[in-house]
Parts: C-alpha cells; sequence; structure tokens
C-alpha cells in the first residue's frame, strides 16, 4: 500500500518542518497546497520532499480538496500544519500499510499547551477520520468544515495513538485564523438559511467563555487557558455578528 499525505498551509515557517520530519516516515509522497505564504514555508517543504503548490483560498474544505486530488495514491492522509504524528503513531500508520483492515480510520489529536514537551492527561482531544482510501471516502469541496466524507459501506476503524496538536503559536497567529474562519462560517450560514437569535449577539459570548473554560477544561491551563477560552469565546460571538453585519449591510438586496 502506498500512502500520500497532504497538508494545506499559509506561512507555517514556525511548525511545518516539524510536522513533515514526523510525516516523512510513513508517507510516500506528501502535497503541501499553500495559498500565498510570504515567509520560508515553501524552503521547508521543498527540503523535506513534498511537493509544493500554490491554490488561490477559496474555503478550507475547498482547498483540502483540492490537495487531496493532487494525490497519486489511493490511500491518504489528511494533516494540517501544526499536527504531529506521535511515535506510536507512525508505527501504526506502518502496520496498516502493510494489511489494512478498513476502508478509513479515525486518529485522535490532543492539543500542546506553549511549553508542553508532551500532552497533557485532560488536554483537548478531537477524533476524526483523517486516514482513508479516497475510493471509499472523499474530502468535500462544500463550503463546509474541513471533515471526510465516508461513502456506501465504508468501513471505519479506531487508532489510539494520537496526534500532537500545536495550534498555539501566538495571539496574533491565533486571532488572525479565527477572523478569516469566521467569514467562512458566515457564508456557510447565509448559503443554509441559518438564523441567529438577538439574544445569542448578547450571550454568547459570556456564556461560549464559560464552555472553554470550564466544560472544555481550559481552567487546567494557568493563564494561557484564560486567554484561550476568551479568545475562543469571542470566536464564536464574532460569527454571529458577522452575521448581523452582513444583514444590515445587505438591508436593501434582504427586503
Amino acid at each position: 500500500m502506498k500512502l500520500s499525505a497532504y497538508i494545506v498551509t499559509l506561512n507555517e515557517e514556525l511548525r511545518l518542518d516539524r510536522t513533515l520530519k514526523a510525516l516523512k516516515k510513513v508517507a510516500d509522497e506528501i502535497i503541501i497546497v499553500d495559498s500565498g505564504s510570504t515567509d520560508k514555508t515553501k524552503e521547508i517543504a521543498i527540503k523535506n520532499g513534498a511537493t509544493f503548490i500554490f491554490h488561490k483560498w477559496k474555503n478550507i474544505s475547498s482547498q483540502k480538496h483540492f490537495a487531496q486530488n493532487k494525490c497519486k495514491n489511493d490511500w491518504v492522509l489528511s494533516l494540517d500544519a501544526d499536527e504531529v504524528l506521535s511515535d506510536e503513531l507512525i508505527k501504526d500508520i506502518k502496520e496498516i500499510k502493510k494489511h489494512p483492515t478498513a476502508d478509513a480510520y479515525k486518529i485522535k489529536m490532543r492539543d500542546m499547551m506553549p511549553g508542553d514537551e508532551k500532552p497533557r492527561r485532560f488536554a483537548k482531544t478531537y477524533n476524526q477520520v483523517r486516514l482513508y482510501n479516497r475510493k471509499k471516502a472523499n474530502m468535500p469541496d462544500n463550503l463546509t468544515h474541513d471533515r471526510v466524507v465516508l461513502g456506501e459501506n465504508c468501513s471505519v476503524a479506531q487508532l489510539e495513538s494520537i496526534v500532537w496538536h500545536y495550534s498555539y503559536v501566538t495571539l496574533t497567529q491565533l486571532w488572525f485564523k479565527l477572523n478569516m474562519y469566521t467569514d467562512e462560517l458566515v457564508q456557510v450560514a447565509l448559503k443554509n438559511g441559518k438564523q441567529y437569535s438577538l439574544w445569542r449577539l448578547y450571550t454568547e459570548m459570556p456564556v461560549q467563555f464559560l464552555k472553554y473554560y470550564f466544560i472544555k477544561r481550559c481552567c487546567l491551563y494557568g493563564k494561557c487557558g484564560f486567554w484561550m477560552a476568551v479568545s475562543y469565546a469571542y470566536f464564536r460571538f464574532l460569527k454571529i455578528a458577522k452575521w448581523y453585519e452582513w444583514k444590515a449591510l445587505h438591508k436593501s438586496e434582504n427586503e
């Protein structure tokens, strides 16, 4: 079994090298689709043997769909530039390449906090299909979240080894990412006819702060956890505020 891996990037010189060093231990091909980096992202990608392709940004799912379709092999692995395969996961993927037992595999991604050498015990964990056979599953281009869609009769297995998720670099980087993402989410909401109540505009930020800080356990990460909870709460508020802003700016069209 030959494996292609794909990553979309924009100014990822601080994180990409670590990701590619681990990834090239299992990938037979690495595709980097970049939307206009002005730092050393391209040099780092080429140094690690990746194929570097420019593609103008539309939205995250469209970018990943494009990257997936540039892969030569049926089996593909979707990663972000801030995600690093653990040693245990590298071993698991090598075994899968010898004897795949499913059409797609879910992989756990665990957040890494600044200064951490390994994930904390109660760190936030995501679980998504990232390793899959394109004949049975697909990354769609539909202006929604970047989630793999499973085809009919696609068998799925769970991997217990994890990806280390280095999502945080600086607040500047985090807020740039969240601000861009809210623009896309507003367009998705408008396309789907989604409505937000005025009550949510005023309550979303405090409610989401409490959710992130206590329920999602940001309180366990000290000062960093506090400013991350504030940032994510603002992100949720900003999505709704931008939706109301769009409605106000396009009032005549709405009427």
